[in-house]
């Protein structure tokens, strides 16, 4: 486990790494016996930060759900992290590249919720009730940790890599 100290000097790192859009080494790499815990107490440190700053949180990402994607990077398991108001973008958008680094872009469903949701005791039911409407999306993914070798613990202190989302035009019920 981190202290709170590391804890508070990897957030630090990353929210520089983000604001001059570079790259910081990997965590693990640094901090071999982190644990997922730790990472989102790194990400939590950070959202915390940014809600101080005045940018408003308005929905999660949930990466690595696919077996794909999961054997791309050679993570086993779905990661999340926060999106702000700032990060998300309507169709037909201009997207400045520059606030990103190691930029990549996905084809995504986003979910628009009309009443909240929340665990741990959610079912499939409460899920589907919960969901207003899903539209095809585009996530920019922002990843400011170092891509060879990284974990689900670098990826969840990084936000789970997440940039921004396009949101597309073409609303559905999830049924």
């Amino acid at each position: 486990m981190l202290t709170p100290a590391q804890v508070a000097a990897l957030a630090d790192e990353l929210a520089e790494a983000d604001r001059t859009h570079s790259v910081i080494p990997r965590i693990t790499a640094r901090h071999p016996d982190a644990t997922v815990e730790d990472s989102y107490a790194i990400q939590g440190v950070w959202r915390d930060r940014m809600l101080a700053a005045g940018r408003r949180l308005v929905g999660r990402k949930i990466g690595l759900t696919s077996k794909a994607m999961q054997q791309a990077t050679g993570i086993t398991e779905p990661d999340y992290g926060v999106m702000f108001d700032d990060t998300v973008y309507e169709s037909g958008a201009e997207i400045p590249v520059e606030r990103f680094s190691n930029v990549r872009v996905e084809v995504e469903l986003a979910f628009v919720l009309k009443t909240p949701l929340e665990g741990p005791d959610c079912t499939l039911d409460d899920a589907l009730a919960a969901i207003d409407y899903a539209v095809p999306a585009l996530e920019v993914l922002n990843s400011h940790v170092e891509l060879d070798g990284r974990t689900i613990v670098d990826t969840i202190a990084d936000n789970a890599a997440y940039g921004a989302m396009v949101l597309g035009t073409v609303r559905k019920r999830p049924d």
